[in-house]
């Protein structure tokens, strides 16, 4: 019994090292090695010929977003790209604030630019539909209406798109996290998260993209059910589907600010969490290697998190059932990490107990996320900015 007990633990603590750890090594390994063999991909940025011939649209989709837009309109103003190819679509889904009187403003100077709006709010997919089916560009731009975007970014995008091997291209999402300890956690988290990005797209391909810009070939996109969580995790996979990557494009940035509120920031994550299984039951496809060319890293990274707090639950039992000395310090050992993360909750600032809460927060929100969707409360909400 004390052999099975310590052969339990012993596998739950090396699932939980294998998906925070181990494997982004692996991938950054892997990555750097086939760059080293192939030169590496080609990364846009520059400035680009053949966009002088590609047409594109952007598409914003808005709710109540009044207090964003006046940024989000001068960067888009600056843009870095011939404004004869280049037309905007913004789509109000039932906002109740000034959006609608800014976006017709706005609208009215710029003959490129269209306002679509509609009384009840439907959600964000209902919102992309109808502004893809007002789009008349060769490329698709999406965005969301709260961040400001650099003037690079599109000429960066379409850049991409050139490779008819690659089917969408995420811009970059730069956090801003000087608004306390919370922001400075989740820029943290943020940058972690994008360095796997970035070593998953240059192996061959990312399995979503940063929902706030991100660009496919108008030609590319099916429309979303109505009910769609993670836009930008199935459209990237539909695509993928098809044999198309999706890949990160440092050179198209976008900027916002962290989450400064902690309880905004895990409700944030448990709807993306809840998201992941909506998109698993729609495309079962990718837990089948012979189909999936990133399974590797689909299940690392994306399937291994949602179990890694069941793996915490068996390590923390195993120790306690355990009669060994091993096992009593390992139970000494996990107590005091979970008391370093109380004290994170309690305000304690120091890089440790930070990096402990956002671990904690973050598998705290895979577990109630797997509830709401095993209970079918997957309702699609706008993000309150």
């Amino acid at each position: 019994m004390g052999v099975i007990v310590t052969v339990l633990f012993l596998i739950a603590v090396f699932f939980c090292l294998y998906t925070y750890l181990l494997f982004p090594l692996l991938l950054h390994w892997r990555a750097r090695r086939r760059s080293d063999v192939s030169g590496g991909p080609t990364l846009a940025g520059g400035t680009a010929t053949h966009d002088r011939a590609i047409s594109v649209s952007i598409v914003v989709a808005a709710h109540n977003e009044a207090h964003n837009l006046p940024g989000k309109i001068a960067s888009l103003d600056a843009l870095d790209y011939p404004t004869e190819l280049l037309e905007c679509l913004f789509v109000s889904d039932g906002s109740s604030d000034k959006t609608v009187q800014l976006l017709t403003e706005a609208c009215a100077d710029r003959p490129r630019w269209q306002l679509h709006h509609y009384e009840t709010a439907a959600g964000k997919p209902t919102a992309l539909n109808l502004g893809v089916a007002q789009a008349s560009g060769d490329i698709i731009v999406f965005m969301d209406a709260r961040q400001s975007v650099a003037p690079a970014a599109v000429r960066a995008l379409v850049a991409r798109l050139a490779d008819p091997g690659i089917g969408a291209v995420s811009g970059e999402l730069v956090l801003h996290d000087d608004l306390g300890e919370e922001a400075s956690n989740v820029g943290l988290y943020w940058r972690y998260e994008k360095w796997i990005r970035d070593n998953e797209s240059r192996l061959f391909s990312t399995t979503g993209a940063t929902g706030a810009l991100y660009a496919i070939r108008r030609s590319d996109y099916s429309p979303l059910p109505a009910d769609t969580l993670l836009d930008d995790f199935d459209t990237p996979v539909s695509l993928l589907g098809k044999g198309k990557r999706t890949v990160l494009e440092p050179g198209a940035q976008i900027f916002d600010q962290a989450e400064a509120d902690s309880a905004q920031e895990f409700r944030r994550k448990v709807r993306t969490l809840a998201g992941n299984f909506q998109s698993f039951a729609r495309y079962p496809w990718l837990f089948d290697p012979r189909r999936n060319p990133v399974w590797w890293q689909f299940l690392s990274h994306k399937v291994c998190r949602l179990l890694v707090p069941y793996a915490m639950i068996v390590a923390l039992l195993a120790s306690l059932l355990g009669d060994t000395a091993f096992l009593r310090f390992m139970l000494i050992c996990q107590l005091g990490f979970y008391g370093l993360g109380l004290l994170g909750f309690l305000g304690m600032r120091n890089k440790i107990t930070n990096v402990i809460k956002i671990f904690l927060q973050l598998n705290a929100a895979a577990v109630v996320g797997a509830w709401q969707s095993l209970l079918g409360r997957r309702a699609v909400r706008w993000k309150t900015s």
